[in-house]
């Protein structure tokens, strides 16, 4: 007969338990080992970005903590920067309690020791959001890690971060003289950019994307539609499933601004061909790539700007081609301002970042890629409603026509849909599949309601991956539940209301596509129920009908 554990040796076997379950989380992350004071995040690493953005070190950490600091690492969801930086923000507690407390145990941590800590960080030179992160990492640090019994059985930390975020904004948004000086460089052919630098630069200035999506750009990413074209721009979760990689179209119309950016795509889809093949396939690049490059550097040529190449053993440059990281882009922009001489207003030298081109984007239209007139002068407000009422109809029938398109999603009239446990327009094959346990692939909560439809993907789809369920709706395996009909209704009417709320404010312009996006899914979605309920109601007539016996004679 098996003995009963002993409260202390509950909690010791408790305490492996979770350690053993984390540990095996490192199989999903890379190939290193927990012992490795240095672990890259390889399984995740999908975009630009460079190899340090997916690599968390524990070096800073003290031998007698460090492996508290990787427990929380695998514990943590966020993006592996950030995890890194919050690793070594909890590490320079771990200092102090090893330097102040002659490294006492974990267990024994009190709100006074935190409170000394605390007090050492206000003294510090260090910027108020820097304290206020550090002091966040170590909040969370302990609670996090509560569940382990080697941990304080009070959380040490206050329950309210003592550090005030800055919310200083100022510096998001680049000076209107410096934007019109860089607009201007940036389409005289005269002056030497090369190609690539060029396209990035009217990609993020044009479009509100990370420098990483723009530059985690494949180099098929141009689709022809009719007399358009649409980029296919990958987008990537910023927390979470930070490694999955999604694709957002954007629409470009191809005249003006518009067929400016497109040629410029083109060109440099050409150029990244040749580059492929004239130089050696080396492992470290991303053949996929848009911006698969040659390096350069800008340089004074006698008072003009000249670009100077670099080939493999001529220089201390390893490689003659590489794939651009924002890293790259940020130091060209800065090198670029100094051989230009950008100024403001105040003759103080501006170093631009692409995340502050990504700022304006977001809040200003001045240019019409992917937009017709109308549909920017909807974004910037219209003085006439009657007028505008019908640009924004025009931009959902718009949005709705690319996006079916583009998916190749179904006629609402070829669609699936689900009635009262019956599910019409599918393959006999997946309707005996779904129909054994539909509650399995149920998609989402909303309304109140559990599923607001059913994932047909019976190959493996999880529906319950992600909390935006309308890339349910987006998705052609997407079956609609008759009964929800009007939920749906409700959501689009919702959404219609975040259009007319949105419409006239440009600085809400993100809001008001988002909202037309939406609207133009649902509308196909309360489609297909309109035309499952007429299917539904003309077999109910006709079993009705046939019922009925024919008594009365007509001539």
């Amino acid at each position: 007969m098996q003995s009963k554990l002993s409260p202390k040796g509950s909690n010791k076997d408790f305490s492996s338990r979770l350690k053993y379950l984390l540990i095996n989380k490192i199989d999903q992350l890379g190939d290193f080992n927990f012992s490795d004071d240095s672990w890259y995040y390889i399984k995740n690493h999908k975009n630009a970005l460079p190899k340090g953005c997916y690599t968390i070190t524990f070096y800073q950490a003290p031998d007698s903590y460090k492996e508290w600091v990787k427990y929380y690492a695998l514990y943590c969801t966020a993006t592996p920067i950030t995890i890194k930086k919050k690793c070594y923000k909890i590490s320079l507690f771990l200092k102090f309690l090893e330097e102040k407390y002659n490294s006492k145990d974990l267990s024994k941590v009190t709100r006074k020791i935190v409170n000394a800590f605390e007090f050492e960080l206000r003294l510090s030179d260090a910027s108020e959001t820097t304290k206020q992160f550090t002091y966040a990492s170590l909040q969370e640090f302990f609670i996090m890690l509560s569940d382990f019994p080697e941990m304080p059985n009070v959380i040490p930390t206050k329950h309210q971060n003592p550090f005030k975020q800055s919310n200083n904004q100022s510096d998001r948004r680049l000076p209107a003289k410096v934007l019109r000086t860089l607009d201007k460089i940036m389409k005289d052919d005269s002056v030497n950019i090369p190609l690539e630098l060029r396209t990035v630069y009217w990609l993020i200035r044009s479009f509100p994307n990370r420098i990483t999506e723009v530059l985690s750009l494949k180099r098929d990413c141009l689709k022809s539609f009719y007399s358009e074209y649409v980029i296919q721009m990958p987008t990537f979760k910023s927390t979470g499933n930070y490694g999955r990689e999604e694709t957002k179209p954007i629409p470009v119309v191809y005249s003006g601004h518009g067929k400016y950016v497109i040629d410029l795509i083109r060109k440099l889809q050409e150029q990244t061909e040749g580059y492929l093949k004239l130089y050696p396939k080396y492992d470290h690049i991303n053949k996929d790539r848009l911006f698969t490059v040659r390096v350069w550097s800008f340089f004074d040529d006698g008072g003009c700007l000249g670009v100077k190449y670099y080939d493999m053993g001529r220089t201390a440059y390893r490689y003659p081609i590489r794939n651009l990281t924002s890293e790259h882009i940020n130091d060209y922009f800065a090198d670029l301002a100094i051989k230009i001489n950008i100024r403001n207003e105040n003759n103080s030298l501006i170093q631009p970042t692409t995340h502050q081109f990504r700022h304006h984007a977001v809040s200003d239209r001045l240019y019409t890629v992917g937009y017709t007139i109308e549909q920017v002068r909807k974004l910037t407000g219209h003085k006439n409603e009657a007028m505008t009422k019908k640009y924004t109809h025009q931009m959902i029938e718009k949005h709705k026509e690319i996006h079916l398109g583009l998916a190749e999603l179904r006629h609402p009239n070829e669609s699936a849909f689900e009635f009262k446990g019956k599910i019409i327009n599918l393959d006999e094959r997946t309707v005996a599949h779904l129909s054994k346990d539909q509650r399995r692939y149920l998609t989402w909560e909303a309304n109140g309601k559990k599923g607001v439809g059913i994932c047909s993907d019976i190959s493996g789809c999880n529906p319950k991956g992600t909390s935006v369920h309308f890339e349910c709706y987006a998705c052609d395996w997407f079956v609609p539940k008759l009964e929800y009909y009007e939920d749906y209704k409700s959501e689009h009417a919702y959404w219609m209301n975040v259009i007319d709320r949105t419409a006239n404010k440009p600085q809400r312009s993100a809001h008001f596509e988002n909202a037309v996006r939406n609207v133009s899914y649902l509308e196909r979605i309360i489609d297909v129920c309109k035309n499952g309920l007429e299917q539904y109601t003309e077999g109910l007539i006709d079993n009705i009908s046939s019922k009925i016996p024919n008594l009365i004679p007509w001539e």
